[in-house]
């Protein structure tokens, strides 16, 4: 029996959405030496900013219950908490605006955005709904329309950030407000083939749905919230720390790097996500084992040829490509190497807590993690006073150290089922 049959269906799901997802993001980079011609470090430092904040607004959109759109195995309950979730993120975003009219003027400080802040819950709306309907998407195994979301995503901002700069000329959030558009683009064009059709259900029926999936705002959202954060940190510490310019420069390291491989991580893990809480609804653990490590074989085996690449050549790629004003990114992405490693071999297996109903063990994890690399950071910037590079550098492998425990976490999990 081979230890990794590319042919199962589940494994051609993986590869169709990730080539997909994998262009989408490619979009952005192929461009990237246009965008760097076009907006400087200052602009640069904008969309970094908006994503990261977003990042960490977007947890609790609507309180982590849209994984039950997996989870029911209701049809028409499932539909039901299609429409719970909707209803909690118009409401959500409606705090967000009144949020960002308070303290404006200290997000704007800490993130770096000084000119697109106040469009920062179309943000949150427009991406809040598009992952509703994708977590539909994968319910019905729709994989392909899931991953076209950020195919079609990537191609409108594009578009949007060259039109703007050809319309008003040099600006700063051109990049931003072109990222803005292209999920909301990307939204409304996946929901008309999305085909989904929601029927008005009772308060009553609301509430039994948020009682039956309470775990999901009580446990999960708030981990959720500070697992987001903890990936944030480095660019909130950068931005408390360092210059707009330093934060520039790492937002296009981070940018080409990190983010890409995130959403190709997202896009793996919900392909898991599916798989796992399958063969964990019919009791099959040993499905779940095999599953788990072929998942982390296949990952590392794509992971590692991608690592050597950033490590040994992003100072000489960055300088060919962006320039040499750009270099500092390319030392950046080198020591971002070891971040992005551990990010697309464990990130997409992390879903697996949630999946087989350890959603507390996931919390304390993700509550531990940030409580060890905020000390860390803080003792590094505070007591050492180390500069920008060795910063980002002691980061990564601290970050590294993290990812490891919380795969021996799972392995150990996938033992107490086998038992």
């Amino acid at each position: 029996m081979k230890l990794l049959n590319l042919q199962t269906e589940y494994f051609k799901n993986i590869f169709n959405q990730a080539i997909l997802v994998f262009i989408a993001q490619l979009i952005p980079i192929l461009f990237s030496p246009i965008i760097t011609r076009l907006y400087d470090e200052n602009a640069v430092a904008e969309i970094t900013g908006l994503v990261s904040f977003s990042s960490i607004l977007l947890v609790f959109s609507s309180l982590k219950i849209e994984n039950a759109i997996v989870l029911e195995k209701d049809q028409d309950k499932a539909k039901e908490v299609v429409f719970l979730t909707i209803i909690l993120t118009f409401i959500y975003t409606i705090l967000i605006i009144l949020g960002i009219s308070i303290f404006e003027k200290k997000i704007a400080e800490v993130f770096k955005i000084n000119t697109i802040i106040k469009y920062i819950p179309l943000y949150i709306l427009s991406y809040s709904l598009l992952n509703i309907l994708n977590f539909w998407f994968v319910r019905l195994k729709k994989f392909k329309l899931k991953a076209f979301s950020k195919l079609i995503e990537s191609i409108t901002y594009i578009l949007f950030l060259i039109v703007l700069f050809s319309v008003i000329g040099y600006n700063e959030y051109g990049l931003a407000l072109g990222k803005i558009l292209g999920v909301l683009i990307a939204f409304i064009i996946l929901y008309k083939y999305s085909k989904l059709k929601l029927k008005k259900i009772s308060i009553k029926n609301l509430k039994s749905l948020l009682i039956k999936y309470k775990d999901f705002p009580i446990h999960n959202a708030p981990s959720n919230f500070i697992n987001v954060i903890g990936l944030q940190l480095l660019v909130v510490f950068i931005g408390a720390y360092f210059s707009k310019e330093n934060f520039g420069f790492f937002g296009l390291a981070n940018m080409v790097i990190l983010l890409p491989i995130s959403f190709i991580s997202q896009s793996v893990g919900s392909i898991f996500f599916q798989k796992i809480s399958e063969n964990f609804i019919s009791n099959n653990f040993k499905q779940i084992n095999k599953v788990f490590f072929q998942t982390l074989l296949l990952l590392i085996a794509i992971a590692i040829p991608i690592f050597f690449i950033i490590f040994f050549g992003s100072e000489y790629i960055f300088s060919i490509v962006y320039g040499e004003n750009w270099l500092m990114s390319g030392k950046i992405a080198k020591m971002l190497a070891v971040v992005f490693l551990f990010q697309m071999v464990v990130s997409p297996l992390g879903i697996l807590l949630i999946a087989i109903d350890k959603v507390k063990i996931n919390a304390y994890w993700q509550y531990g993690r940030f409580i060890f690399m905020a000390i860390f950071m803080f003792i590094l910037l505070n007591e050492f006073k180390v500069s920008f590079l060795s910063f980002i550098n002691y980061y990564s492998y601290a970050l590294a150290f993290v990812y490891i425990v919380y795969l021996i976490i799972m392995i150990v999990q996938i033992r107490i089922l086998l038992r």
